[in-house]
């Protein structure tokens, strides 16, 4: 199954593009959370981040996707659950700014989860419990950077680098 947009034109993203959007994306999304509830307190990478295959290529390039630390806060959220919702509302306005549309909302157990996705690939979840998580997958991109970034997330210092694109067999 491949993780190409529908409708993919001839021009993909790059590396450095793409770490770039989802940075962006998580910066925004957890300075929202903490404005929001600051008791919260801060977000730290509870998953190590990746680029995977995307299970596509691009030209006969294979494409790979960043999927995002896994972020959790440190402190609990409100249990309120008009708290959790102002949540969800904060990101959704936030995560609009950058192109993304509610793909699904669910709750279960006090557990709320949301996503939200953009026409060219990108998701982004988050997920409201007795700790608050969030993190992003990318639109397939070509790898091979000019300028390496070191991380996509907000609180974490090391990534391991992105091999550079092969062919497709």
């Amino acid at each position: 199954m491949s993780a190409l947009p529908r409708g993919t034109g001839d021009e993909i993203p790059g590396q450095d593009a793409t770490h770039a959007r989802i940075r962006s994306l998580l910066e925004d999304v957890t300075a929202v959370l903490l404005e929001q509830q600051p008791g919260l307190i801060a977000f730290r990478d509870h998953r190590p981040e990746r680029d995977r295959s995307s299970g596509g290529s691009w030209h006969g390039l294979q494409t790979l996707c960043h999927v995002s630390a896994l972020l959790a806060a440190d402190g609990t959220p409100d249990p309120d659950q008009a708290a959790s919702t102002r949540l969800l509302e904060s990101v959704e306005r936030r995560a609009a700014a950058h192109g993304l549309t509610r793909r699904s909302a669910e709750e279960a157990n006090g557990i709320l989860d949301a996503t939200w996705g953009g026409a060219d690939g990108d998701l982004l979840e988050v997920i409201v419990g007795v700790r608050v998580a969030v993190r992003a997958i990318s639109a397939p991109f070509l790898p091979g950077s000019l300028t390496p970034v070191t991380t996509t997330s907000p609180v974490s210092a090391l990534s391991p680098p992105t091999p550079p694109p092969r062919l497709v067999r």
